[in-house]
Order: structure tokens, then sequence, then C-alpha cells
């Protein structure tokens, strides 16, 4: 499957318009695949959201090759470069809530810790997976190409 895009080493050379068309495109396609999952974990009655399942399918996009990391490149890392722009509904709602804070602060924020340190610790869990994975698969390669080798 080709990639929506030519690889990032060619990106700067683009025009910064053409760019900007880019990034918009792959932004409407991340935002695509999320509605196509949340739409599928919907019709499908999962107990997990839409977002899990559309992380997992574009994790398996990208380790089976059918995706390739530069395609959604730059809308990728536009959305992580103005994340902060999406939490401020949520800013505006605890300043609304002020008594809700001062009569269970302390549990909400232990709650917040305890979520923050899990996801924390689910990231590292699968990054680490992810790079064991890839070892053993670079390993398996190495020995199949001196085993070839050898055989020649």
């Amino acid at each position: 499957m080709k990639a929506l895009h030519p690889p990032s080493s060619v990106l700067p050379s683009l025009p910064a318009w053409r760019q900007s068309v880019l990034t918009a495109w792959q932004v409407g396609i991340l935002i695509a695949a999320w509605w196509l999952a949340d739409e599928a974990a919907s019709a499908l009655h999962l107990p997990f959201s839409g977002g899990v399942v559309g992380l997992f399918v574009l994790v398996a996009l990208l380790l089976a090759g059918w995706l390739q990391p530069a395609a959604i490149e730059l809308g990728a890392n536009w959305l992580l470069a103005n994340m902060l722009l999406f939490f401020i509904p949520l800013v505006v709602s605890v300043v609304q809530f002020t008594q809700l804070l001062k009569t269970q602060g302390v549990m909400l924020f232990v709650n917040i810790g305890l979520g923050f340190a899990s996801v924390m610790l689910a990231t590292a869990l699968t990054v680490e997976w992810v790079c064991r994975y890839e070892r053993k698969l670079r390993l398996q390669k190495l020995l199949r190409q001196r085993a070839a080798r050898a055989a020649a």
C-alpha cells in the first residue's frame, strides 16, 4: 500500500502551503479513523472506547507495514503540538466546580494520580514490549540472512 505522501525527508522541500494542506488532510484522516473506530465500538457494544479500538487498529496497520508512519506524521505532530487546546473545556469545567474540589478534591486528585500512573506504566510496558518484539524480528531476519549466505 502506498503512503499518502512522500517520506518525511522530502517534506522540508515542499512549499509551506502544501505542507499545510497535507497536515489538514492527515488530521482529517486521523479524525475519520477515530470516528469510524468509535462507531465500530458502539455497534459492537465493546466495553472500551472507540479511541482504544482506533489505536489498536492504527498500531496493527503500522506494524504490518500497510500504513507508513510518514502517511500520518504531519497530522499527528500537529495534534500533539496543539493538544493543550483540546483540554481548555476541561479546565473551564474545573473552575466552575470549585465546591466539588473543596469537598472531594483530595480523592479526585488521588484518582487522577492513580490513573496517570496507570497510563504511564501501561505505555512504558507497551513500548518495552514493542522494542523487544522489533529486536526479535531483526535478529530473526539477521539469522535468516546468515543461514542463506552460509547455504550459498
